[in-house]
């Protein structure tokens, strides 16, 4: 049976991961059949990246033994990011498609992981994901319900824009779209613009009607969201070489037979090195399409985007003392 978004939601609201999987059973472990985990994808199915992460749920399935399905669904189907990221914490059987920003209301340090110019290269996310600072956020976000299972490269993230940006004086006035998130709105801070937050799927909209003048995001999403049809100008700021990760329920986890976790495990962590060559591989292919569907790049001075990136840990208070730092000499 396919659920509807509202029926997903009033199953999770009502019984929890064994309602919302049509379990009848009280233990995931006494199943006989496959535990159905659902894939909540912020991305639609004509980007790139979704059959990637088909790729990664049949991995996942592969190798658990016959204990795991996984379903994907594309552009937050089965509800908004923060709605579902909510729910998983209360036991929802679904991995939700997320920016390590939304872990912010439960183990604030995550988002570091999008502080602006931040990390320099992709594999500065595996080696903050790898390292004991980070493991140790981990353990908390355990206690309140949720755990990560991948963290990989997204892409390095540029703006679109109504007008043409050479320097951070030019976004002065200009309504930048962000995610509705503390560190999204330090990012639309750092890019020196008016902040306007709204949902990933309400992006075209929002840009048609003026609503917003100016979204960021890697090439290859502004090119299958069809963004480049409603603004002109990419300028290549490179404000964050940006990571997404998976993210899903502790209680599911540990009701899990063996097999089930240990694929999740597996693949997980190994998924990381393996996505890396993919992205940056895409970021040179849709280049040339934004190109040849008529948008116009420029290159800009980030010198003051930088220097205002500099005061993004005055703007956390809530960090642990000298974390930023201490990331700093890890990635280094």
């Amino acid at each position: 049976m396919t659920l509807t978004r509202k029926q997903f939601l009033k199953r999770v609201a009502l019984g929890g991961a064994a309602a919302a999987t049509g379990l009848a059973m009280p233990s995931i472990l006494q199943a006989k059949a496959p535990t159905l985990l659902r894939m909540n994808m912020v991305i639609g199915n004509q980007d790139p990246m979704f059959p990637m992460w088909e790729e990664f749920g049949n991995q996942i399935q592969e190798a658990s033994d016959g204990t795991l399905k996984l379903e994907v669904f594309p552009t937050e189907t089965l509800g908004k990011t923060v709605d579902m990221i909510e729910a998983i914490s209360r036991g929802a059987p679904v991995l939700q498609d997320s920016d390590p920003s939304h872990l912010y209301n439960y183990v604030p340090d995550f988002a570091v992981f999008m502080a602006p110019y931040m990390f320099k290269n992709p594999d500065d996310i595996r080696k903050a994901w790898n390292s004991d600072l980070v493991a140790g956020w981990e353990s908390q976000l355990h206690k309140k319900g949720l755990r990560v299972l991948t963290m990989t490269y997204f892409g390095t993230r540029h703006l679109l824009s109504k007008r043409q940006v050479k320097k951070r004086e030019d976004t002065a006035g200009m309504k930048i779209r962000n995610a509705p998130t503390k560190m999204w709105n330090e990012v639309g801070r750092v890019l020196g613009g008016d902040i306007t937050n709204t949902a990933w799927s309400e992006v075209y909209t929002a840009l048609s009607q003026g609503v917003a003048e100016g979204a960021e995001s890697p090439l290859s999403i502004l090119y299958s969201a069809k963004l480049f049809e409603t603004l002109p100008f990419v300028s290549l700021t490179g404000h964050l070489v940006a990571t997404t990760s998976i993210i899903m329920s502790q209680k599911v986890y540990d009701e899990l037979p063996e097999p089930g976790k240990k694929a999740l495990d597996t693949v997980g962590r190994g998924y990381t090195a393996i996505r890396e060559p993919m992205i940056v591989g895409l970021e040179s292919e849709y280049r040339g399409k934004l190109e040849d569907a008529g948008i116009k790049f420029n290159d800009v001075d980030k010198s003051g985007f930088i220097a205002a990136a500099a005061d993004t840990p005055k703007q956390f208070p809530e960090w642990k003392p000298g974390m930023y730092e201490e990331m700093l000499k890890i990635i280094s």
